[in-house]
């Protein structure tokens, strides 16, 4: 089970594997990939409306940002179902993972 950490301290990780990610697959990939996702999470602008408890946690320049999400789609994109690594089988009742 991965530690749970703040906002800030899992944007420390991201920055510094940024320039040098990981080895796919790795303990630090995983590491990597859900501090990636817990950073881009905290980051979404609120929407025009919202509730002021829900702006974001953590803000990011815009350039950091676009490279970010990009860097997490790129990574996603090697899945078949793309954050879902899994497959959607085991929703629908079935394993589509082998497919």
């Amino acid at each position: 089970m991965l530690e749970v950490v703040d906002h800030e301290t899992a944007l420390e990780e991201v920055l510094a594997f940024l320039d040098a990610p990981p080895e796919a697959g790795s303990a630090d990939d995983e590491r990597f990939v859900a501090r990636l996702r817990q950073v881009i999470a905290a980051a979404i602008p609120a929407a025009e409306g919202d509730d002021p408890e829900d702006a974001p946690t953590l803000r990011l320049e815009d350039g950091l940002r676009d490279r970010l999400e990009a860097l997490a789609k790129a990574r996603a994109s090697h899945n078949y179902f793309g954050e879902h690594p899994n497959g959607i089988g085991p929703t629908l009742g079935m394993d589509v993972s082998n497919a």
